[in-house]
């Protein structure tokens, strides 16, 4: 039979839970005091408070958003901050050094842009601040959901490695995906008063590259089929006038050899199936420019879509020529 620890063994023991328990709480409420004090005698800007506004953070996220001292930076400024420079990639926003840089987009068909982009970086700020039982606990449920939306979250998730594809997934997630599973739900409300509204900000200024990028793909297509349609007919077209063209020269030979016609009626009748095909060849020929002129029409709106999405990536791109936005 073992021995029964001590009174005092049991107290000491309990004691040390107790420093235990003190010292997680302790961490886990310390970016909330840091971030509280950071904040004293803070004004924030007012373009930084309609943004938290818009977004309707609880009082929870507007303690980290304010300590996190969000800018919205224009080109030049924001390209120095987030260490932005190549013209390939579009960087909306980073959070570097427990600061928050958001770029100051100006585009009338991007709205809720900066908006989401805040909320996303606001959420990279929270996670910097959750413990690591509160980052495990959520994980399963994070990759959960980037397996069911792979083809909306994936896109370069692979060059992140696997703490920092959570702290990616944790912001894209509470960004993009609404019906979230309870565990997420909970989570994201305390930062978000309406997580559906903030979604709702993403998949408004989404909403236009991915309505271009669908028109471009439909007019693909039917363009592809347009332009087999008409090379089939234009190869048909030149076969009938080749053919009609040869024996429009063996009737005109004929017709100037005495003899070759039998009499005045084989003639006019030989003549006017020349004629009546030669008009209907005719009439295939402006089929085929009516149909030709439609091609164009769709290759120039095909085109124009293009245009237009350089625009809107131009317009989200900082390190797009001025010129081009």
């Amino acid at each position: 039979m073992k021995d029964r620890p001590s009174t005092a063994q049991q107290i000491k023991r309990i004691a040390l839970i107790v420093v235990v328990i003190l010292a997680v709480a302790g961490a886990y409420r310390a970016f909330n005091l840091a971030d509280r004090l950071k904040n004293i005698g803070y004004r924030t800007p007012a373009e930084i408070v309609t943004l938290s506004d818009k977004i309707q953070l609880t009082s929870r996220a507007k303690v980290i958003f304010n300590a996190t001292r969000p800018q919205l930076d224009d080109r030049d400024a924001f390209n120095e901050h987030c260490k932005s420079n190549d013209i390939h990639i579009s960087i909306l926003g980073c959070y570097i050094d427990d600061t928050i840089y958001l770029y100051n987009i100006h585009s009338t068909e991007l709205d809720g842009v900066v908006e989401s982009t805040a909320a996303h970086e606001l959420l990279h700020a929270v996670w910097a601040r959750l413990n690591f039982w509160e980052k495990s606990n959520l994980q399963d449920e994070l990759l959960s959901v980037y397996q069911q939306h792979y083809a909306l979250l994936a896109g370069d998730m692979e060059l992140y490695d696997d703490e920092d594809k959570l702290d990616e997934l944790h912001s894209r997630v509470g960004v993009e995906i609404k019906d979230l599973p309870e565990k997420l739900e909970s989570h994201y409300a305390k930062y978000f008063i309406d997580q559906d509204s903030v979604v709702a900000f993403y998949d408004a200024y989404s909403e236009p590259f991915k309505r271009l990028s669908a028109e471009i793909d439909a007019l693909s297509a039917e363009l592809e089929i347009m332009r087999s349609d008409i090379d089939a007919q234009t190869a048909d077209y030149y076969q009938q006038a080749e053919s009609l063209s040869a024996r429009i020269d063996e009737f005109n030979n004929c017709a100037s050899t005495i003899g070759c016609f039998t009499d005045e009626a084989e003639f006019y009748a030989q003549r006017n199936q020349l004629v009546a095909e030669q008009e209907a060849l005719m009439a295939v020929y402006e089929e085929l420019n009516t149909q030709v002129e439609a091609y164009n029409q769709k290759v120039e709106q095909h085109n124009n879509n293009i245009l237009h999405t350089q625009t809107l990536e131009n317009a989200i791109n900082s390190n797009a020529p001025p010129d081009a936005i």
